[in-house]
């Protein structure tokens, strides 16, 4: 009885080592694919950066380029409502003048590289009068 008691408790022993053996294995197979993982993240978060990075410089040069437009043609774009578009047409027909533009109060963005200003007009008879 002994002799069977210490070789049901050796086979007992040897499936242990057997489920470690497996769970060991599995391990290292579960770690290989989380390094891999790691791995392939880094290496796309190191690409999304890149591409950040390269789409800033884009948007400094076009905004150096759009600037310069600005100045060479004398034109601005100004966002606004339909109502207000009529009322500067009619400025411009009565030959009134730009004189100052004034950041809205608080001067913060409105949206992303955006902000708000108040377009001061000078009279057409004021600047007539102005110049004589």
């Amino acid at each position: 009885m002994g002799k069977q008691r210490v070789s049901a408790i050796e086979r007992m022993l040897n499936r242990i080592e057997e489920h470690i053996e497996d769970w060991r294995k599995r391990d290292a197979v579960l770690q290989a694919e989380a390094d891999a993982s790691r791995s392939r993240l880094w290496a796309e978060a190191a690409e999304r950066e890149r591409l950040l990075a390269e789409a800033v410089g884009d948007e400094e040069a076009r905004r150096d380029s759009i600037e310069e437009l600005t100045k060479q043609n004398k034109v601005v774009f100004v966002l606004h409502r339909g109502e207000l578009g009529e009322t500067l047409e009619d400025f411009a027909r009565q030959g009134d003048r730009l004189v100052s533009v004034v950041p809205r109060r608080g001067g913060e963005t409105i949206s992303q590289g955006l902000k708000g200003s108040w377009l001061v007009f000078e009279r057409h008879e004021q600047a007539s009068q102005d110049d004589s």
